[in-house]
């Protein structure tokens, strides 16, 4: 592995410039890069201190500053706004007050402010990176080749605007630098996590236009929003352009430098346990004990393989950094994890989820499942908690043939319950159940949690509001996989009213509309949103009616009485507080 390219990017949110060699010193990055940066009104900002990027004008928010240009010989940086003349170009000291003054000038005639606040253009000595922590941004063009071959889209690897480009790294295995620590010539840089990405990566680097959604390509193909690593120098020296990179392990004072993450990295499979022909069970270790970190009874892992191809999996135990997950198999995914062996690595991250024991289990609850779709069951009752607070528990379960381990391993866990427990299967070889028989589960229930395939799940569920139960006390799960195109997964949703209770807006929403979030911006709504994909949480608003469905599953917390726009639509009427 080596360093392919070079990249500085002296203004932080605009464009950078290609090298060949700069130096790079302990707790800072590369010589020159993000030096300054320009706030954008938001918020109050004060010289010298680091502020979240979302304090600065940056690509995120202003799509056109990839139009600028840039050049720099630290600490002199020369920037042109778009179409100006060469002549009316400003050169400015950057480690000077005077002339970041100039430059807070020449941008304030250029950029618009987004708030009441004065706007100033500060710098750190560390330099003003999105992680406070990481000076260093290092990309894997042979995972940005595979996005591109997946999404249909040539994506130039400086979309996602790294200080390295490295060559000699097969695609994804980047994840796997994570805690590890990089020695290039003298220099040492810990590879802390990996990038979340935002919509500053829809803007083609060469043309400077907006050709794609790219958070959502991440989400779509990837199942995730990571593309990169970010590194912290542990030992300064120079890095130049052909050198080599040497792995080499993190010593244990330098291993609270790695946080505990949902994001993706390689998980060690210990065991694979076949439950029956259909039903396996692998035992995963996790290397950071992040599983023990985010658990939450009912969540789930998603698992990436390099086609890419990605699913979901109910967690069903988290013990002492071990994670289980319980996968049908049935199609190639499964298939081929069902055949990995102890030692094997995976791709993974979470845990996701929203539909958690806390959020689910109540007084009465019922749980109505079918095939592979009992797994949630086992993750929600593996909380003895939230589990102690339900005195009346109903399950019915559909599947074909004998009971399968799952099966069982849920009657045992209904019978932990200090609770009235009833439960009922049904063998579908034999007969399915009826429509009267699965509204006598049902009936009085206050919530109602439904895991399957697609066609049971609606079908269950319409059966619920028919019983005249509230769709906030209904909550699903829907075993499908990963699409192309998020709008197959609600093109069969009936049209529903949407009203914005501060504004006055008021319009119906129907399928070809597409999430909430376009529909509101298609109406003039000045809608909060940052990810476009369910990850960061900036488009949550307040659910005021009515309810939503999520046809993709965030990985952001959604708060109580909110909803994330930019991946829901209505499941009925609703109104907002926007």
């Amino acid at each position: 592995m080596r360093i392919d390219q070079m990249f500085r990017f002296p203004i932080k949110g605009l464009p950078g410039e290609p090298i060949t060699s700069a130096p790079v010193e302990v707790g800072r990055g590369i010589l020159g890069d993000r030096s300054v940066a320009f706030s954008n009104g938001t918020v109050e900002v004060a010289d010298g201190e680091w502020n979240s990027c979302l304090s600065f004008t940056i690509l995120k928010n202003n799509k056109s500053l990839q139009k600028w240009s840039v050049k720099s010989e630290p600490p002199f940086i020369t920037v042109s706004a778009p179409r100006e003349a060469d002549g009316d170009a400003l050169t400015f000291d950057s480690s000077h007050v005077d002339g970041r003054r100039e430059l807070r000038e020449y941008l304030s005639v250029h950029l618009p402010t987004q708030g009441p606040y004065r706007r100033d253009v500060i710098s750190t000595p560390n330099g003003m990176f999105d992680s406070q922590l990481s000076g260093i941004s290092i990309i894997n063009p042979n995972t940005v080749r595979q996005l591109s071959k997946a999404g249909g889209i040539d994506l130039d690897p400086r979309r996602y605007r790294g200080n390295i480009l490295v060559e000699g790294l097969p695609a994804f295995a980047e994840f796997g630098l994570i805690g590890k620590v990089l020695r290039i010539d003298g220099a040492r840089i810990a590879i802390t996590k990996s990038i979340e990405r935002c919509s500053a990566t829809s803007v083609n680097p060469e043309t400077t236009e907006v050709d794609t959604n790219g958070p959502r390509l991440l989400a779509t193909h990837f199942g995730h929003l990571h593309c990169g690593i970010y590194g912290t120098v542990l030992t300064s020296g120079p890095l130049d352009v052909g050198s080599g990179i040497e792995v080499e392990e993190m010593r244990e004072e330098e291993s609270h430098l790695v946080p505990a993450k949902r994001s993706p990295r390689f998980a060690t499979v210990l065991s694979t346990t076949a439950h029956s022909p259909e039903i396996v069970e692998l035992t995963l270790s996790d290397p950071f004990g992040w599983f023990s970190e985010h658990d939450e009874a009912g969540k789930y892992l998603r698992v990436h393989l390099p086609d890419p191809l990605w699913r979901n999996y109910t967690i069903t135990s988290v013990n002492d950094g071990t994670v289980k997950i319980a996968i049908k198999v049935q199609g190639d995914v499964s298939r081929r994890l069902a055949k990995l062996q102890a030692g094997d690595e995976l791709l993974v991250s979470g845990p996701y989820g929203t539909m958690t024991a806390p959020n689910v289990l109540r007084r009465r609850t019922a749980l109505v499942t079918a095939g592979i779709g009992i797994t949630p069951a086992i993750g929600l009752l593996r909380d003895p908690k939230a589990a102690s607070l339900v005195e009346e528990l109903r399950l019915l379960h559909v599947e074909r043939g004998r009971p399968s381990q799952l099966s069982v391993q849920v009657r045992e866990l209904s019978s932990l319950v200090d609770a009235n427990a009833e439960y009922q299967r049904f063998d579908s070889s034999e007969r399915r159940p009826t429509r009267h028989e699965i509204a006598g589960i049902v009936d009085g229930c206050d919530s109602i949690v439904i895991c399957g395939p697609e066609g049971f799940t609606r079908e269950v569920h319409d059966l619920c509001l028919e019983q005249g139960i509230l769709p906030e006390k209904i909550h699903g799960e829907t075993f499908v996989s990963p699409q192309t195109d998020l709008a197959k997964l609600f093109q069969g949703l009936p049209a529903a009213s949407v009203r914005c209770q501060s504004s006055g807006t008021e319009f119906i929403w129907k399928p070809e509309d597409g999430v909430l979030l376009d529909s509101l911006e298609a109406e003039g709504l000045d809608a909060p949103s940052l990810c476009r994909a369910g990850s960061c949480g900036q488009c949550a608003v307040k659910l005021l009616k009515g309810s939503v469905t999520y046809p993709m599953e965030p990985s952001a917390a959604v708060p109580a009485g909110q909803i994330l726009t930019c991946v829901s639509v209505p499941a009925e009427n609703v109104e907002l507080d926007l």
